[in-house]
């Protein structure tokens, strides 16, 4: 038998983190090895900055592969470290050293940042004029990106570089002519006003001896430009101008370090993007190039001076990034349909996508090309744009006249799947090529399954791009309006499953951030995060609704159940305290029906609406219960006994106000019954009852779902829970109004925010609100992997050391294949279904356990190949491969 492998090295939840902000990191290692009852007894962990070594845990006896923590001397700033583990298996067998996993310690106080903040002056200087008058609509009066630049020189090589960068906007940051780095809309959205997180780049390779130069542009992004509702005026949300920050090291092989900062020896000027916003579009004018602008010796003469900016109302702080950056992912081939009646070329990408189109072309000097974007097509075969409300998301290119040009926006981003092509006089479209470009967070694809059935298929590839279009900085919305605001329902009820398409660890602990500074003084959180800073055009932040506001404490108990990541309970933990005290403050007769917050109810539900204070106290019952287990994992025993006793309190409370002696619930909806039974408010004795209306409430829809973005998730969960998991699937395979499948036989390629988003008899929805980009109602893939698949968290054990095997087998859907990459190591389920009989396979990581239940008593069971005894229905299982028959 072969050694354990430490594989899939993490530290702070990243492959190579680029800055810390913590100088005791966490690290994270999953494990493989063949044969069965695997089992880690101890592991080795070391740190080295070069040859230096910072810690030598030494041989540990522990089975422990998550969060452990550094245990060397503090890590200081600007440190570039390599990590390695090796550990030893259930016979005391050591493995080899793991591949070393890399990381920048970045800049990790504030008093470490010596650059100052520089900005572009308002005024133009005598002399330069802005950019030739252009015919397109620029009524929003959208700026243009801002190039920055200095020379300087270095006496040697230098044997290390790094670059330390951010920005009050979006950034490219150039060394020697050289784009550094592969990120696009850095640095990422946050609270301007509180904190700005930075990134570290090594840039050895590109410094040489002698002549050298940086050069940045800089774009209005989330900071001065227009994001949210009804952007007719100028956004300024942040600030009225974006600002560079950028701290250069040099390290010399005789140890000295020199600084190459942000300051007041920088230059600026304006050039060929025109203007770049992510509502307006963007407008490039390749005539304007400034050809060797971030090369050394460039002639800045007719430049300005920058001006040293002090950011208001205060200086934010400085962070580094928490996440895996925005990345340009996947690309895809527009295919022309037709032309328009507009007379432009309409082209289609196939999927409906966040991102741009890359046009590459041959052209004359001042040729023009307009490229208007949008999901969807209408009844005429025309773009349809009336659902993107403000958003023009029109971007422009006007060629210079040489030789191949290839255009794509640097500074906006749009939510398409069909793209309209105005083609200057004389230029064919054969001469044009288009390529749509996906970006969102480049984080590891954590999960994948597959069926028998090739609609269920395409509803896990819509959900699974609703994720990529929405993961971008926050998870947003929708990226098509203007809108794209981290709402937090919409996260919530969609986190288990976007927990098993992507590795979303880091991706929470970077937008926890943006929730907790966006908490308010009285312990209301807000409905979306970042929220909406005071200006003269907005209000304060909106406390969150039921549902809304109770994502933070949702999201941290999913977090540490997927992850075992106690650290982010910790940090947050006082913040969701206060959030529960806002709620039983407002509300002292245990009901919440005081309106110091909004109140959505089961948004976007069709059928019968649910009696919105109804969901609200269900919700108030859930995150206390949840707060109680909570506050045990961070060992607050006398907050457990607290939460546990107002949980009762508001439960007592919601069955005399709401339910009825027969089981009856309030509005009688599904949505009421899925709440009850899920969030477990009812006693014993009604169960059943509340079980029978839900099924009656199925019926009485012919089968139909009738829920909204709060009970959708619940739907399949409970069905199959009380019994009916062939309901469940029944709901999963309709593909009549309304239902999964009915937005998949109109073509979608992505998950609507709506049931009745478009439909034969009223066409489309109120452009109003009609996203066919937003993620929520995939909530049911949590479903597919949890219980179809048979790969769920076990709450007694989190972070999958446990892993809870439930699967439910349908010969409906005939076969499946799926795994996921959980923090512990690799599990696998696949199944098939040939006549009465099911034949599973699956694989449990070293180190683990598998809780296996099954309908239906084995048949046979084998380890490899080898037979073991046939134990029943429910039972456990060590680590290894096995495969499993049993009878329908």
């Amino acid at each position: 038998m072969t050694a354990l492998r430490p594989v899939a090295l993490r530290c702070e939840h990243q492959t190579a983190p680029m800055g810390l902000n913590r100088p005791h990191p966490r690290f994270d290692w999953a494990l493989e090895g063949e044969g069965h009852e695997r089992s880690q007894t101890a592991y080795r962990l070391m740190v080295r900055a070069g040859e230096a070594m910072l810690w030598d845990s030494g041989k540990v006896m522990s089975a422990q592969t998550r969060q452990v923590e550094y245990a060397g001397p503090a890590l200081v700033s600007d440190q570039a470290l390599d990590w390695t583990v090796m550990v030893w298996d259930e016979a005391g067998t050591p493995s080899d050293w793991a591949e070393a996993g890399h990381l920048f310690t970045g800049l990790m106080q504030q008093s470490d940042w010596q650059a100052d903040w520089i900005a572009r002056y308002f005024v133009l200087p005598a002399g330069r004029e802005a950019p030739a008058d252009n015919p397109y609509d620029n009524r929003w009066q959208a700026r243009p990106a801002d190039h920055f630049r200095r020379d300087f020189s270095t006496p040697d090589k230098p044997v290390r570089a790094t670059a330390y960068v951010t920005a009050l906007g979006l950034y490219e940051l150039y060394l020697n002519g050289a784009r550094v780095g592969d990120a696009v809309m850095a640095p990422g959205w946050t609270d301007y006003h509180q904190r700005v997180e930075y990134q570290s780049y090594d840039v050895t390779d590109l410094v040489r001896s002698g002549a050298n130069a940086l050069g940045a542009l800089l774009g209005e992004g989330w900071y001065s430009g227009r994001v949210g509702h009804n952007q007719r005026r100028a956004g300024n949300h942040y600030g009225g101008r974006p600002a560079l920050l950028c701290q250069l090291h040099l390290e010399y092989a005789d140890g000295r370090i020199e600084r190459i900062l942000s300051d007041a020896d920088w230059r600026t000027v304006q050039g060929p993007v025109c203007y770049s916003d992510f509502l307006m579009g963007e407008l490039y004018d390749a005539q304007l190039e400034m050809p060797g602008w971030a090369q050394p010796g460039f002639d800045d003469a007719r430049w300005q001076p920058v001006e040293v900016f002090t950011p208001e109302p205060r200086a934010p702080r400085l962070e580094a990034a928490r996440a895996p950056q925005v990345r340009e992912t996947v690309r895809f081939p527009a295919r022309f349909l037709h032309r328009a009646r507009t007379g432009g070329h309409v082209h289609d990408l196939g999927q409906n996508i966040a991102g741009y189109v890359q046009l590459e072309v041959q052209a004359r000097s001042g040729d023009r090309f307009t490229l208007r974007h949008g999901e969807m097509l209408d009844a005429q075969g025309e773009l349809y744009v009336a659902n993107l409300r403000h958003a023009v998301a029109v971007d422009h290119y006007i060629a210079r006249g040489h030789g191949c040009e290839r255009f794509k926006p640097r500074f906006t981003f749009h939510g398409f799947q069909f793209v309209e092509l105005t083609l200057p006089d004389g230029v064919s479209p054969d001469d044009v090529t288009l390529t749509g470009i996906a970006i969102h967070n480049d984080l590891n694809i954590a999960g994948s399954l597959r069926t028998g059935s090739d609609m269920v298929n395409k509803l896990i590839a819509n959900i699974e791009w609703s994720q990529r279009d929405n993961f971008l900085s926050v998870p947003t919305d929708c990226p098509q309006r203007d809108e794209r605001l981290g709402w937090s329902a919409d996260a919530q009820v969609f986190w288990k499953t976007a927990g098993y398409g992507m590795d979303v660890s880091a991706f929470l602990e970077k937008w926890f951030e943006d929730i907790a500074e966006a908490q308010l003084p009285d312990g209301a959180f807000t409905d979306i995060a970042p929220s909406r800073p005071l200006n003269p055009y907005r209000q304060s932040a909106q406390p969150g609704a039921p549902g809304w506001g109770d994502a933070p404490v949702i999201l941290a108990w999913q977090h540490w159940l997927r992850y075992g990541d106690r650290a982010l309970v910790e940090r947050h933990f006082d913040r969701l305290v206060a959030w529960l005290r806002h709620i039983a403050d407002a509300n002292p007769d245990h009901l919440r029906v005081n309106a110091v917050y909004n109140n959505y109810g089961d948004w976007l539900s069709v059928g019968p609406a649910s009696d919105r204070t109804m969901v609200a106290t269900a919700y108030w019952v859930h995150v206390a219960d949840l707060m109680a287990k909570l506050s045990a994992v961070v060992a607050r025993s006398e907050l457990a006994r607290y939460y546990e006793d107002q949980a009762r309190a508001v439960r007592q409370a919601f069955i005399k106000a709401f339910v009825d002696d027969d089981g009856r619930i309030t509005g009688d909806t599904q949505t009421a019954y899925l709440l009850a039974l899920d969030f477990a408010v009812l006693p014993t004795d009604l169960h059943a009852k509340a079980a029978g209306h839900l099924l009656r409430k199925l019926e009485e829809a012919n089968g139909h779902l009738q829920t909204g973005f709060l009970g959708v998730k619940h739907l399949c969960p409970v069905l199959s829970d009380i019994g009916a998991p062939e309901r469940a699937y029944d709901l999963l395979l309709n593909q009549s109004y309304p239902s999964w499948g009915f937005s998949i036989a109109q073509g979608a390629t992505t998950i609507w925010e709506r049931w009745d988003g478009w439909t034969q008899d009223k066409g489309f929805q109120s452009v109003n609100m009609n996203s066919f980009n937003h993620y929520a109602y995939g909530a049911v893939g949590e479903w597919l992997y949890a219980r179809v698949a048979g790969i769920d968290w076990d709450e007694t054990d989190p972070g999958y050391s446990t892993i809870a095997m439930r699967p439910l087998f349908d010969p409906r859907l005939g076969w499946l294949e799926a795994h996921y990459d959980a923090p512990t190591g690799r599990v696998e389920s696949t199944w098939r279904i040939e006549g009465s009989l099911v034949t599973w396979t699956f694989s449990i990581p070293p180190n683990c356990a598998g809780r296996i239940a099954l309908p239906r008593p084995v048949l046979t069971l084998i380890a490899g190949d080898r037979p073991l005894p046939v134990p029943g229905a429910s039972f456990t299982l060590g680590s290894g491969r096995y495969t499993i028959t049993l009878s329908l």
